[in-house]
């Protein structure tokens, strides 16, 4: 890669991996998934590598075992521990089966309920919400803050302001008709 760089010349189109002897031994059409995998198992040998304080790491070996069996296995060879041929006849998985025996029954105690709440919505719960806003204002009021809509000048407030800007629109046209 930075001898291309260097040389000025193309960088390599598949990286470095992709030329591994590894690599190299699979089928054309079974090197970009080797590659891969064989990037991926070089990510974990060099965390392990750098993270572990232990001397004795077979990773590397275990790594290029699992690659070389992953190799066999998209061709359709056999691998070197069992001698079948690996591939699309694999052995039929067993079926679960459920133990034999009482089955539990249904336990009704074991069910949340929701307290307070009425999904019909009953009457009750409407009357209970009344209650509890007609107590929030009156704390309001307490603190001396007034309800939405029982302002004192709050309605005279609006009016001027839509007053003054319905002034201030007539004079902008009057101001245009002078000006033509």
């Amino acid at each position: 890669l930075f001898r291309a760089l260097k040389t000025k010349h193309e960088t390599p189109k598949y990286g470095l991996i992709y030329h591994a002897s590894l690599v190299g031994q699979a089928q054309p059409k079974h090197k970009g998934k080797i590659s891969r995998i064989l990037a991926a198992k070089c990510a974990l040998a060099v965390r392990v590598d750098a993270l572990s304080e232990s001397e004795n790491l077979t990773i590397g070996i275990q790594s290029r075992t699992k690659v070389e069996d992953r190799m066999r296995q998209l061709e359709g060879r056999p691998d070197l521990a069992g001698g079948k041929p690996s591939g699309s006849k694999a052995k039929p998985m067993d079926v679960y089966e459920p133990p034999a025996g009482p089955k539990a029954a249904y336990n009704p105690r074991g069910d949340s309920t929701l307290t307070g709440a009425d999904p019909n919505g009953s009457a009750a719960a409407k009357a209970d919400k009344a209650e509890r806003k007609a107590e929030k204002k009156a704390k309001k009021a307490k603190e001396g803050k007034a309800p939405k809509g029982d302002e004192e000048d709050g309605g005279e407030k609006k009016k001027k302001k839509k007053a003054d800007a319905e002034d201030a629109g007539k004079k902008v046209k009057k101001a245009k008709k002078s000006e033509d």
